[in-house]
């Protein structure tokens, strides 16, 4: 019985070292193809130059490197371009999506602080994410997630995230936009909750008014700002 009980806890000792380790590969160290999985036979290219940051993305992608430009000329460095029209949904929704994309399992092994970038390429024409790549070093746990995450990532944005260019946007090849995002923010850079400012004392009544108040105004800042920053460019 007791050599029976030392057996079974071998078995499972070799079973959860079996699962760190597979927990801890790392899949991109160097550049090649990778292959999704599934039917429909679609290939991720890593490229991993000698400094470690991984450009991860579909292989039918043809925008990943190409130039951008404006009018058929090359895009001039910090040329500002207001080439989507801002809106508040598309910003959550893509973090959102971005999150959901990965299994409790994947979560649990970043850590703190770590982050991702993550690369839309926008049609100028209709607005839809054509094409998505990754960024990360090869030596973070971001290398620890399978292709498979970062394929339901693409198809996701894809499908759910849509654009409204503007004039000057359409004039462009593509519109892109990036940003990083951490799976577990740090404590620093959470943002704090924030104190409502006071209601604004409500004014007299004119003469001859309600001295009930019933004519004041509701309580509350209608000054407050919207977010109008839809990503970085």
């Amino acid at each position: 019985m007791k050599t029976k009980i030392k057996l079974l806890a071998i078995v499972g000792l070799l079973f959860c070292t079996a699962n760190s380790l597979m927990a801890q590969v790392r899949f991109y160290d160097t550049s090649r193809a990778i292959s999704v999985g599934g039917r429909d036979g679609v290939f991720f290219q890593a490229d991993v130059p000698e400094h470690g940051l991984v450009t991860l993305y579909n292989r039918a992608n043809i925008l990943t490197y190409a130039e951008q430009t404006v009018d058929g000329r090359r895009r001039k460095f910090g040329e500002d371009i207001e080439d989507l029209v801002c809106d508040t949904w598309t910003k959550p929704l893509a973090r959102r999506i971005v999150r959901e994309a990965f299994s409790a399992e994947e979560i649990s092994r970043i850590r703190q602080g770590e982050s991702f970038g993550i690369t839309m390429i926008i049609s100028p024409e209709t607005g839809r994410v054509m094409e998505v790549n990754f960024n990360f070093h090869n030596r973070s746990n971001y290398a620890t997630i399978p292709v498979a995450t970062y394929r339901r990532i693409e198809l996701a944005l894809k499908e759910q995230i849509r654009f409204t260019p503007t004039a000057e946007g359409r004039r462009m090849n593509y519109i892109v936009r990036f940003w990083r995002q951490e799976l577990v923010p740090s404590p620093s850079r959470r943002r704090p909750a924030e104190t409502p400012p006071p209601p604004p004392p409500p004014p007299p009544p004119p003469p001859g008014g309600n001295p009930g108040g019933l004519n004041d105004p509701p309580g509350g800042n209608h000054n407050r700002p919207t977010e109008t920053d839809i990503f970085g460019r």
